[in-house]
């Protein structure tokens, strides 16, 4: 029964450092215009990775599992809602660009394509990091 307690309570961290890590995101798109963007995207992607970091460690210290066992899996979680959320930007824009060129009969040209926009969420890049590192150190630690 306690198992069962951990995971559950693991779930729901998990879902609270999303939302904490998406309005991160979110709130960054707004201060663009009043901090330099490269060093609000280092910051923020710092932040996002302390914010990971710090919820694998009370994940692990709850379930009373190894670190390198949940940040091995944590990890996989967090890329996997950054991915998701990444592809659920860029349909949000080409959907926005879609109606915005049949109300306007094809006349409305603006660089609303899913296709040719390369901007990465925040989060996804920070948890792709994450993901490279945390896999890195498992390895590393188990080869050696």
């Amino acid at each position: 029964m306690y198992f069962y307690l951990n995971v559950v309570f693991t779930i729901i961290l998990l879902i609270t450092l999303t939302l904490a890590s998406f309005a991160i995101d979110y709130i960054s798109k707004f201060m663009e215009k009043r901090i330099n963007p490269k060093f609000l995207k280092i910051t923020i992607i710092s932040i996002l990775l302390l914010l990971m970091s710090i919820g694998t460690y009370v994940i692990s210290e709850l379930g009373s599992w190894s670190f390198i066992d949940t940040v091995f899996v944590s990890s996989l979680c967090f890329f996997g809602l950054g991915w998701i959320t990444n592809i659920t930007n860029k349909a949000s824009i080409n959907s926005q660009g879609t109606v915005a060129k049949f109300i306007t009969n094809n006349s409305y040209k603006h660089q609303y394509e899913a296709a040719s926009s390369s901007e990465m969420s925040l989060y996804f890049l920070s948890s792709l990091i994450f993901l490279i590192g945390s896999w890195s150190a498992a390895f590393g630690i188990a080869y050696s």
